[in-house]
């Protein structure tokens, strides 16, 4: 690191050095205060050499010392140091101040020259330059203080991006659980579908069997009717034959008897034909009704299927209330909560009992150890009795109430098999615990069909609003259409005038010109005459081109709105379409979700009446460091313990009383015997500590759960209020809140609310903004607050003026 004004020298090394070394002195310049100061102690530190009367300073110029030329080397590097401020103060430049000699001091007289010395102006600018660099390092300071608030800025800002983050990964998980859910419905909806297909094509199978069952029949009954068609048309041949036979031999009646025998015959042997196809003719009618009523069997069995299908592709059954079960358990639950809590009271009255019998054993250790006098230890003695008087009394009541708790269990479960239930609280919890999971499995389910539902009915109601806005484009541009068409049309009757306008016009012209021509030979002007008719070429050609391009554009403009028109009219389908699938997504879901309550009720139900166990495929399972025996063992450990101690502590009463207040030679075996009560006490001291540091652990995890709980709802009631109120809530370290609107201009702009005492509090601006929105917010919180009394109408009134203000 170099140091300040020497301008990357090494350390000793003058310029004059420098310039003879041949190294090139930098071109950047010093600052002025350091460089003053540098140069100030070169001169004042140069040795100096008296010159008669006078004492001029040495130069460090490479020719050598008392040269008063100055070389190139050291023009070159003093002007490279010149500065503007230097040569200002000094009032000279630095090759006439350093390289020339002046005159600091003489023997006599003071010199005629009013101008100030160039040491004292050196210290001036010195003196300068040290409040230059003074104001710089408070500069400095301040940019310091602006890097530290813009370094806290940040840190903030780094902050709210990881919590952006965090919401983000929350909202992707809430997102990938939503597309697992949207997708397991999918695949039920997928196997719905496959399910009524898989119907449908047996329902097509057995309409096709039918049918060809139906066209076989048929069949049989047309070639059965043509059969009888052809016997009838033989009989009638035969008839006929009969007819013309008796016709042609009525005759010859006589003459032909043999021939009317033989054709009696024939009648007769024809007669017995008829009569067999008249017996033909009978069972071919009884096939036929036998054909018939097999074909209305079949019939009916059609509409059997028919009406199964109809059962199996969709019941729509209501769904049966379960609220009142609901609420019926809860307040099972509630009374038996309430019970326990009241057993764990008394549990504590009885602790807190012991906790004090034990504190009087203690004093009775005292009395015992100081031993004042005789008349102390009877008294001490009577106060024990009484003592164990009252805990023999806690005791019978103690097992008073085990024998209750026993009969009550006896009598809420009297199977005389299950032991352990008569013995132990376990099943009540069991039963209640499975009770509550299964509540909140169905409330579970329930809650997830409802945000189902409500993001198909949002889906439903964007996609309604889709289709109204799509018509709502379509009908402003069928409007838009209209009004190109009518100035069309006025365009085209202007042209029509204009061109009418313009034909008279001309037809006046051809008027004046053939007057000109034919009245005044002389003066008609050839040239002026043909550049007219040139114009008028040119404007006829411009007028067809015109009407050309007014002819085109019409189409154009229609078939580009029509084409328009047309995609918003496939949108608006499109829309539609969407609209109905997400209708009928939506009645799917709705079918769903009846069948799941449905399912929900009959759960409940089971667990109400409790027809969900089944003992011979069902097999309960107990643990056996289950809470009901952990409790049942530690209540058994401290009844144990105490009935030790107060037998340890009877038998000294009654070695005492035997003593007869002599005090007796003891060994050390009695020694340890008579200690061996206040062991017991303290055992069992040392045992409720470790059961008290236990629960304070459990509470300890509990208040974390708790904290985490807390922050989650806190989180979510933060997430409401910006939903509903437009108002972000921060809770600040110092107990401030900050709401900061949706709809403000400025991130930073936000209301911080800190309370006082007496009901008082104050109310801050944070990020300021423009003088007319400080005007219009001053008279709000005059109207709002100090007349009206309202900061919810205050708060309001600014999100409608951030909203009217951002829209």
């Amino acid at each position: 690191m170099k140091p300040s004004g020497a301008s990357g020298r090494r350390v000793g090394e003058t310029p004059a050095t420098q310039s003879r070394s041949g190294e090139k002195p930098s071109s950047a310049l010093l600052p002025p205060s350091t460089a003053i100061r540098s140069r100030f102690r070169n001169i004042t530190q140069q040795p100096q050499l008296a010159r008669g009367t006078k004492r001029f300073l040495a130069d460090d110029s490479p020719d050598g010392i008392l040269s008063l030329k100055p070389s190139s080397s050291q023009l070159s590097w003093l002007n490279s140091h010149e500065t503007p401020i230097r040569a200002g103060n000094l009032g000279a430049p630095l090759v006439d101040t350093i390289l020339r000699p002046q005159r600091l001091f003489s023997f006599g007289s003071p010199t005629s020259d009013t101008k100030t010395s160039p040491a004292r102006s050196i210290l001036e600018s010195t003196q300068r330059g040290t409040e230059y660099v003074g104001r710089i390092e408070a500069l400095r300071r301040e940019a310091e203080r602006a890097k530290f608030e813009l370094q806290q800025v940040e840190l903030e800002r780094e902050k709210d991006r990881d919590e952006a983050l965090q919401i983000k990964q929350k909202l992707e998980h809430s997102l990938l659980e939503q597309t697992k859910r949207v997708e397991k419905l999918e695949r039920e909806r997928k196997w719905l579908v496959e399910q009524e297909d898989r119907l449908e094509e047996q329902r097509k199978a057995i309409e096709s069997e039918q049918a060809v069952q139906r066209q076989k029949y048929e069949r049989k009954i047309d070639k059965i009717t043509e059969a009888a068609y052809e016997l009838q048309e033989r009989l009638q041949t035969a008839k006929q034959q009969l007819h013309t036979t008796q016709s042609e031999h009525a005759k010859q009646l006589l003459d032909q008897q043999e021939r009317l025998a033989a054709a009696e015959r024939t009648i007769a042997e024809l007669q017995v034909q008829k009569n067999g196809e008249a017996r033909v003719d009978t069972a071919l009618q009884y096939t036929v009704d036998s054909l018939r009523k097999d074909v209305e069997a079949k019939d009916r069995d059609i509409a059997d299927l028919q009406q199964q299908l109809q059962r199996l592709s969709g019941s729509d059954e209501p769904a049966s209330p379960s609220q009142t079960r609901i609420v019926r358990l809860e307040r099972d639950l509630q009374e038996q909560c309430n019970y326990i809590r009241a057993i764990e009271q008394q549990n504590k009255q009885l602790r807190a009992e012991s906790r004090r019998l034990s504190e009087l054993a203690a004093s009775y250790e005292q009395e015992r150890e100081t031993r004042v006098s005789l008349e102390a230890k009877v008294q001490r003695l009577e106060a024990q009795q009484c003592g164990y008087a009252a805990m023999e009394a806690q005791i019978k009541a103690m097992e008073q109430e085990r024998e209750q708790w026993a009969r009550v269990f006896q009598g809420a479960d009297p199977s005389p098999k299950d032991e352990t239930a008569a013995s132990s609280p376990y099943a009540v919890a069991k039963l209640v615990a499975s009770q509550r999971q299964t509540i909140q499995t169905l409330e579970a389910k329930v809650e997830t069909l409802q945000a189902e539902v409500e993001a198909a009915a949002k889906q439903a109601q964007k996609a309604a609003s889709d289709v109204d806005q799509h018509r709502q484009e379509r009908q402003r541009l069928e409007q838009d259409l209209a009004a190109e068409k009518q100035q069309t049309f006025r365009l085209k009757n202007t042209c029509q005038h204009a061109e009418r306008e313009a034909a008279f016009l001309r037809d006046q012209l051809h008027s004046y010109d053939s007057e000109e021509a034919s009245l005044m030979k002389g003066n008609y002007d050839e040239q002026k005459a043909e550049r007219i008719r040139q114009l008028e070429a040119f404007i006829d050609e411009q007028r067809s081109w015109i009407a050309s391009t007014d002819q085109g554009t019409p189409h154009a403009d229609s078939g580009v709105s029509k084409a328009l028109l047309q995609s918003y009219r496939e949108d608006a389908e499109q829309k539609q379409k969407e609209l109905e699938a997400a209708k009928h997504e939506y009645e799917l879901l709705m079918k769903r979700f009846e069948e799941l309550e449905q399912e929900t009720a009959r759960l409940e139900h089971q667990v109400g009446a409790g027809l969900g166990y089944n003992p011979r495929t069902t097999r309960v399972l107990q643990l056996i460091d289950n809470p009901a025996a952990r409790d049942f063992a530690i209540r058994s450990e401290k009844l144990t313990a105490l009935t030790a101690e107060n037998q340890a502590l009877l038998e000294r009463i009654r070695q005492l009383e035997q003593s007869g207040g002599a005090q007796p030679a003891v060994s050390s075996g009695d020694a340890e015997d008579t200690q061996s009560p206040f062991f017991h006490t303290i055992d069992n001291l040392r045992t409720e500590n470790q059961s008290l540091t236990k629960q304070l652990e459990d509470s300890a995890k509990l208040i974390s759960r708790l904290k985490r709980e807390w922050k989650k709802k806190v989180a979510e009631l933060r997430e409401v209020v910006y939903a509903v109120l437009g108002y972000r809530v921060d809770f600040l370290s110092n107990g401030s809140v900050r709401f900061t609107s949706m709809y403000a201009a400025n991130v930073d702009q936000s209301f911080v609310f800190t309370s006082g005492d007496g009901d008082q509090g104050v109310m801050n601006l944070l990020g300021g903004g423009s003088k007319s929105y400080l005007q219009g917010l001053r008279n709000d919180i005059c109207y709002w607050v100090q007349e009206r009394g309202s900061i919810p109408g205050f708060m309001a009134t600014i999100t409608l003026q951030n909203f009217e203000a951002k829209a």
